[in-house]
């Protein structure tokens, strides 16, 4: 079943008299349970492509369904409601809280909240192996510690699909492998479809498939 159908997806900027094509005429399906690897050199259009999948920007042309849901064609209500209830996102910069505590970041992504959202937020990081380090804030936690807390973030409410990007981007190769393993096991446990962008080449052993990018087209 597919969980993704992307149609001639376009997404154009304008910089002076010049015209970017982005993200140029592509359509893809992504099967349920699938590990997608998108790769391609910087300013290939790989991140904008998530972007467009995810919801946090919309294409010029094209459509973008999510779950037998147009995502692209949603209000913002309903597009928040996608993002919150349907993905989960893990980014280059981490985008911790500075100020909270590792089990403090991943309670506050939370959607619905109760009087268990620390069991919830200790579990997940269980998880990613840092429970013992759920008191710590991000300044007192490695790179791979940080990313860590950032999955479990992204796995707090449960989302069917995981939008990687460049999450090991900041992180030396041996730690890169260690949080790609992480998120591969996790697909093959929890059965969560997977896109994850990047520009590494090792990234590929880890793919169900590996789609190639360069100047906004697949190739």
């Amino acid at each position: 079943m597919d969980i993704i159908k992307v149609e001639k997806l376009k997404k154009i900027y304008k910089q002076g008299d010049k015209t970017i094509s982005a993200v140029d005429d592509i359509s893809l399906n992504i099967r349920d349970g699938e590990f997608i690897v998108i790769i391609g050199p910087s300013g290939s259009g790989k991140s904008t492509l998530l972007q467009l999948i995810g919801g946090l920007d919309r294409p010029t042309v094209g459509s973008v369904q999510i779950d037998g849901i147009v995502s692209s064609k949603a209000n913002e209500k309903k597009l928040a409601q996608i993002r919150r209830e349907k993905i989960g996102f893990i980014f280059q910069n981490f985008n911790l809280i500075p100020t909270l505590t590792a089990r403090e970041n991943v309670e506050a992504a939370i959607s619905r909240h109760s009087a268990k959202d620390s069991i919830v937020a200790e579990a997940k990081l269980k998880i990613v192996g840092l429970e013992k380090r759920a008191n710590h804030i991000p300044s007192l936690l490695s790179g791979g510690e940080q990313q860590r807390v950032a999955i479990a973030r992204a796995l707090v409410n449960d989302p069917g699909i995981i939008l990687a990007d460049e999450p090991t981007g900041n992180l030396d190769s041996r730690t890169g492998e260690e949080i790609m393993s992480l998120l591969r096991d996790l697909n093959k446990k929890s059965g969560k479809t997977v896109i994850l962008i990047t520009h590494s080449e090792y990234a590929k052993k880890f793919a169900d498939r590996v789609i190639e990018i360069k100047d906004g087209k697949v190739i």
